[in-house]
């Protein structure tokens, strides 16, 4: 069984950093923020490849990039907004009279 040290740690956040930028700009502004998808990136590529080390799944690099995917897509599927709620574009209904 492998062991966490430095280098796991620097290569699990560099996948965090890789995956969360990619998602970001992906996402646009329909979820969370370019800067929230690269931090949510990094905690996730950490906490899933703790567990893949500690699951004794290879060396949790690659279980770290295939369960950050949907970590990040979850996050940002429960955090969307409209474009006319970010840009209060809401335009008041009007009624109509037929004459």
């Amino acid at each position: 069984m492998e062991g966490i040290n430095g280098t796991i740690i620097y290569w699990f956040i560099s996948v965090g950093l890789i995956i969360g930028f990619i998602f970001g700009l992906v996402m646009r502004k329909e979820g969370i923020s370019l800067w929230g998808n690269i931090i949510w990136g990094i905690i996730s590529a950490n906490i899933m490849g703790f567990i893949g080390i500690y699951m004794n799944i290879g060396d949790g690099l690659l279980f770290a990039c295939v369960a950050t995917l949907p970590f990040l897509f979850l996050v940002n599927v429960f955090h969307q907004h409209h474009i006319e709620d970010l840009f209060g574009e809401i335009s008041p209904t009007r009624i109509v009279k037929k004459k």
